[in-house]
């Protein structure tokens, strides 16, 4: 977790799994990923997913400010850190 006057990076739960369906299918969010009509992902498979973050190899996590999430980041391991 990171803290910064009001704004917190944290790890993403299996709790945040509806906000990232809400946010991932939308095409106005994603389409500068490539998904202009959205990811397609249910809120129980990135639920799923989100069990298998570890920090040795991936981890998504969650953008608050004053403890509303505004976004998403992730990252991946590539090479033993």
């Amino acid at each position: 977790m990171i803290k910064y006057k009001d704004i917190v990076i944290r790890n993403a739960t299996v709790e945040d799994a509806i906000i990232l369906e809400t946010w991932w299918n939308d095409g106005s969010i994603m389409a500068h990923a490539g998904f202009p009509n959205g990811t397609g992902q249910t809120a129980e498979s990135i639920a799923q997913s989100l069990k298998t973050d570890k920090d040795q190899v991936h981890r998504r996590m969650i953008i608050e400010l004053s403890g509303v999430p505004i976004g998403e980041t992730n990252y991946n391991n590539v090479r033993n850190g």
